[in-house]
């Protein structure tokens, strides 16, 4: 909370004219004298959890609540109407989901793989990718399709955030209702476009793993 409150008062010297180098300075300096003074007083570390927590919880926020501030941000970067600007605020929407349901599922994993690889000198480098992320393939699946879906269908931030040359397709199909009227038989054929490879995602892991599963009882045969 000292580090967020001094770098908002940096920022706000900076809007009323101070040079960034002298704000940034001051900031800093102020930051050393409430880390050694008020600081000293709170015993209580943050932790693990407490970052679990914290990112979860940006995910808890509304998105109308963030989208005017994310509209003005891209504006001013010159990126409205573009894919990067709608790949970042996706990434930076659903990435807290991401962390929260992998971090449970590698909790789970029994810690007694990674020692025994350790004992064997498996590096962790080695560890995580020949141990821990093939059991967690079954989790990073999941995980995919439920961001797929959250930012397939997602319309708020599209709506701020893309026009013509970037429209994504919730988009397209609630402004043929206002382009061409009540033409059903158009729009039922943009959602079969918009469902199709959602279906195809959600089919595919299943499709492997049996193809897999043939295979391995195949070659036992």
């Amino acid at each position: 909370m000292t580090f967020v409150g001094c770098l908002a008062l940096a920022i706000g010297g900076v809007n009323l004219g101070m040079p960034w180098q002298l704000a940034v300075i001051a900031a800093a300096a102020l930051f050393i004298v409430l880390l050694q003074t008020i600081g000293r007083r709170f015993k209580r570390s943050l932790g693990s959890n407490d970052i679990a927590f914290w990112m979860i919880s940006t995910r808890m926020l509304p998105t109308v609540a963030v989208v005017i501030p994310i509209y003005v941000l891209f504006q001013q970067l010159g990126l409205l109407d573009t894919r990067t600007a709608l790949i970042i605020t996706y990434v930076a929407v659903n990435l807290p989901i991401v962390v929260w349901l992998m971090r449970d599922y590698f909790m789970s994993i029994p810690i007694e793989l990674e020692e025994s690889a350790t004992v064997d000198g498996a590096s962790w480098y080695r560890v995580f990718w020949s141990i821990v992320l093939p059991l967690s393939v079954p989790a990073l699946v999941a995980t995919f399709l439920v961001v797929l879906v959250f930012a397939w269908n997602e319309y708020l931030l599209a709506l701020f955030l893309s026009g013509a040359e970037a429209q994504t397709l919730p988009l397209t199909v609630a402004g043929q209702y206002g382009t061409r009227g009540p033409e059903w038989w158009y729009m039922s054929v943009l959602v079969l476009i918009m469902i199709i490879p959602v279906i195809g995602m959600a089919i595919a892991p299943g499709t492997i793993h049996r193809a897999r599963v043939a295979r391995w009882r195949y070659q036992g045969l």
